[in-house]
């Protein structure tokens, strides 16, 4: 099957990048700040460099990694139909954004900081949209206390969706009470291994490090068989070489030593290669999602994932405050269509606004009619004899007809979009409406979906359960 995908790198390029990967790693290494991780490293056969400030991996150890990690993880959801199993291979499974600090409404420009109520909401929203395959927490509820906010956030998730949870945890102690909560689910701890319906996401810390209590929390996620995604978050020109290459050379060493965390922690553990790196604005110091480099760092972080047979989470999908200028999703799609070009197995950042600071509702909604249509563009096509169909083109070569032929009336659905869906055309087919015509109608889609009745998504003993291991925690 044949299929749009953005390719950045060249074979020769993606062989550099790694060589001067594991050469960053046998001979810069990385800062591990736990002890106990440390030792964990160095008892696997890592060694301390001569300041014992860093820890050198050697290239047996990484390719040791490479062989036992599995190539494929189930992201399994509570409604099994509903399960991700990466590779996909046929399209992008993407996720809503996450840990947003404020609400906003964009059509009144009202913030306000957000809260357990919110991510209520936005859980209940990521629950009806289809085209929202797994979630992110899509906003902190700062209302909580800060010992307990993320078990409360995901007794919320748990409460209002069925879908895959993907989080994450600051240190060792949250990730084992998110282990037990969501066993409570799950009816124990080895059901929870069989279907992992939480996976966590857990940073390296640009450049080369690995913070205390996010890397203990990675190892006691990978022992409980939880997937974990290393989300590398460099600043291009900050925290990485202001290189495209240069970066990629070390968003893959960081993804390669937490790959080697996660196999010495458990052998077998689930891991997916992941990258959230973008350019820096040097003019200002903020980060820029909306850089043009963006895609392409994205596509060849990717390609380095692909190269050793990983799973990849590369793709950031989302048109943030782009929205203002719809008028409808046909507005929005070219935006949206080169990030589902790049080659990765999951995606996150539907709903997400001023460079994921905050979230919108209604930016939600618009987010996931627009990549609907948006995803198309990277579907899989056939290649095969009948596709090319050589006959057909004997045929309409002699009589110049195609119109006719059954090999058109019966594929050009499939193979033409613009033909079924006029969104799917960049071109306007209609006139033209007016700029936040496709937020408003947006927001009353949210009212919608938000006054409707709630089924419950776990039973009356489950949620009593939860309640009262979290009164335990206090």
């Amino acid at each position: 099957m044949a299929r749009g995908r953005l390719a950045f790198l060249k074979n020769d390029e993606i062989r550099r990048i790694h060589e001067t990967s594991l050469k960053v790693l046998g001979e810069v290494g990385i800062v591990v700040h736990s002890e106990n991780v440390r030792k964990m490293l160095i008892d696997a056969g890592a060694e301390a460099s001569k300041s014992e400030k860093r820890i050198l991996i050697p290239d047996s150890i990484v390719k040791a990694s490479l062989i036992s990690v599995p190539k494929s993880v189930l992201l399994a959801a509570r409604d099994k139909s509903r399960d991700v199993n990466i590779p996909a291979g046929d399209r992008i499974r993407v996720a809503n954004g996450g840990e947003g600090v404020y609400v906003k409404d964009l059509l009144t420009g009202e913030s306000r900081p957000s809260t357990l109520q919110h991510l209520q909401d936005f859980m209940v929203l990521a629950e009806s949209l289809p085209q929202v395959d797994f979630c992110w927490g899509m906003v902190g509820a700062l209302d909580q206390p800060p010992h307990l906010k993320n078990i409360a956030e995901l007794k919320t998730c748990f409460e209002n969706t069925t879908k895959h949870f993907q989080g994450g945890a600051s240190s060792a102690e949250e990730a084992r009470k998110m282990v037990e909560l969501a066993s409570i689910i799950a009816g124990s701890h080895e059901e929870l291994r069989k279907r992992p319906f939480i996976s966590a996401v857990q940073c390296p810390i640009s450049p080369l490090a690995f913070e205390s209590g996010l890397v203990e929390a990675q190892v006691e996620f990978a022992r409980n068989g939880i997937p974990v995604v290393a989300m590398v978050a460099s600043v291009v020109g900050m925290t990485s070489p202001v290189t495209l290459a240069g970066s990629l050379a070390q968003i893959n060493a960081e993804n390669l030593a937490s790959l080697v965390i996660s196999q010495v922690g458990k052998k077998g553990a689930p891991w997916i290669y992941s990258s959230d790196s973008v350019p820096g604005d040097l003019s200002t110091g903020s980060i820029d999602y909306g850089a043009l480099e963006a895609n392409l760092i994205r596509a060849g972080a990717g390609q380095m994932g692909r190269s050793y047979g990983l799973p990849t989470m590369v793709a950031g999908i989302g048109i943030e405050n782009t929205s203002h200028l719809l008028a409808r999703v046909r507005d929005g799609v070219p935006y949206m269509a080169m990030q589902g070009l790049v080659p990765s197995d999951l995606g996150s950042g539907l709903g997400g606004i001023d460079q994921a600071a905050g979230a919108s509702y209604e930016q939600l909604v618009v987010d996931a009619w627009v990549w609907e249509v948006a995803r198309e563009f990277a579907r899989q096509f056939a290649a095969d004899d009948l596709a090319i169909s050589f006959e057909t083109i004997r045929d309409a070569g002699l009589d110049g007809n195609f119109l006719s032929k059954r090999h058109t009336l019966t594929r050009f659905k499939e193979e033409l979009s613009g033909s079924s869906s006029p969104e799917s055309s960049f071109s306007g087919r209609r006139s033209p409406g007016k700029r936040g015509d496709l937020l408003r109608k947006a927001k009353e889609e949210v009212r919608t979906i938000l006054a409707r009745p709630r089924a419950p998504t776990v039973t009356k003993d489950e949620s009593t359960r939860m309640e009262e291991f979290i009164k335990g925690l206090t």
